[in-house]
């Protein structure tokens, strides 16, 4: 079957923001079906949205029901057999399907690219998740997954639409406080990991396709200015646990065996 691809942008009262994300998604040179999910923005998001008429399809509900809903729904709305999620802070460069597309063969479970941070300005501040190129074997994307503090970004990444359905839980069982359930912290690093049950590969293309904005209401940047760096980490670590729960987990590899793959993966990379 030939892959068709949908962009869901999720989105909740950033109307000065959403153009960008909405215009890199029309600037793919592979084309793709964008669908704008706004559950319950209280600003100008709705005039923005009918500012681009047909060229996209606008999803709204009156009520937030938090991100997971939102991004749920997007997915559930969606046309494409693939999906990139492309956040309302974020925009990915014009290429980003037309390199990724290609890589998710029906063994490999999701592709993913390198990311730019960039400061309010448009500056950018640092190029991440420098990982080796090309198609890979999923332990260790699982180990970098495992052993890292904070996860890749979904918003950097394609991924089937049945596997998003499929591993895109309602929350972290557990979860609880400020990054607890339906918070989008927790369930992002399970798409990766229980997507990995499945498949044997992983794919990346060691160039920064994907653009995230940092600001204050970003989660990793109020986490930091704010002191909360280690609760969010422990968020994670609870999601992690999730997985490691799951009957085909890979388990996280310690000693030496570990700082192989760790050598070998630094070796690798692009």
């Amino acid at each position: 079957m030939k892959n068709s691809v949908s962009i869901v942008i999720p989105t909740f009262n950033r109307a000065a923001l959403l153009p960008r994300a909405i215009d890199s998604a029309l600037a793919q040179t592979l084309p793709a079906e964008v669908i704008v999910c706004d559950h319950g923005s209280s600003d100008e998001t709705p005039a923005v949205a009918a500012r681009y008429g047909e060229r996209i399809r606008y999803i709204r509900r009156e009520r937030d029901q938090g991100p997971i809903v939102c991004w749920r729904e997007g997915v559930e709305s969606a046309n494409g057999n693939l999906v990139h999620f492309n956040f309302d802070d974020d925009w990915s460069d014009a290429t980003f399907l037309e390199r990724t597309v290609p890589l998710m063969r029906e063994d490999v479970g999701f592709v993913y690219t390198r990311s730019m941070i960039h400061r309010s300005d448009g500056t950018p501040i640092r190029m991440m998740l420098r990982h080796p190129g090309g198609i890979r074997p999923m332990a260790q994307v699982v180990q970098f997954l495992l052993l890292e503090q904070l996860p890749i970004s979904p918003g950097c990444a394609l991924f089937r639409r049945r596997d998003v359905l499929k591993n895109l839980v309602a929350e972290v069982p557990g979860a609880q406080g400020r990054y607890g359930r339906n918070s989008g912290v927790g369930e992002d690093l399970l798409l990766f990991l229980l997507a990995s049950l499945d498949y044997p590969y992983y794919a990346h293309v060691p160039e920064p396709l994907a653009n995230f904005l940092a600001h204050d209401s970003s989660i990793t940047t109020e986490a930091a200015a704010t002191g909360r760096m280690a609760e969010l980490a422990d968020a994670y670590a609870l999601a992690k646990q999730y997985y490691l729960d799951q009957p085909r987990a890979m388990p996280l590899r310690r000693g030496l065996g570990g700082a192989a793959m760790r050598l070998q993966w630094k070796l690798s990379r692009a």
